[in-house]
């Protein structure tokens, strides 16, 4: 209970505050991967995520407290729904939209159950869980939280998934000017 009340009011002040309370600044993605891992606790005998940003030192336009959180709720799901023993990735995509915008995406990788196409297009809906027999525990509000996060520094999240073969959860966010 506990949880989903902290979820709420955390998804309520990201929402109210329309990223007012961000501290936007020109942040290393290496860096802030790194960070994200470092706070983040995988389950009990569970590897830490592999983690290849490449060698071009990134660097994104973000408030990298909340990005920290997004990437969190991210792993937290690919850890949640895989198992020991199966790996979990981040890695690091650079892209070019058509109007010219330069991109960074912080991919994280599963190979857990994945999900269908119908349960993907769902994701993100408050309360939305795509596994339906409990064995998972969640509030179905973390993905609804880490899209308001990437929505409000002009991103966007990107998933693919395939049942039986895993997850890939791409956050796309703004390269910061060199």
């Amino acid at each position: 209970v506990t949880t989903i009340i902290n979820d709420l009011l955390d998804l309520g002040r990201i929402e109210e505050r329309r990223g007012k309370d961000f501290s936007i600044e020109s942040v290393s993605v290496a860096t802030l991967v790194r960070a994200a891992v470092a706070d983040f606790k995988p389950p009990q005998n569970r590897e830490p995520p592999q983690v290849a940003t490449g060698d071009n030192d990134h660097h994104v336009v973000v408030d990298p407290k909340k990005m920290e959180q997004a990437i969190g709720n991210v792993l937290s799901n690919a850890y949640k729904y895989s198992a020991a023993g199966r790996p979990v990735s981040i890695s690091v995509v650079d892209k070019i939209l058509a109007d010219g915008r330069a991109v960074t995406g912080i991919r994280i990788a599963d190979q857990g159950i994945g999900m269908t196409s119908e349960q993907l297009s769902r994701v993100g809906e408050r309360f939305y869980r795509a596994d339906t027999s409990g064995k998972f525990p969640g509030t179905g509000l973390g993905m609804s939280i880490v899209q308001e996060i990437i929505k409000l520094h002009g991103g966007r999240v990107e998933m693919s998934s395939e049942p039986g073969v895993g997850t890939t959860v791409t956050l796309w966010v703004p390269t910061a000017l060199a």
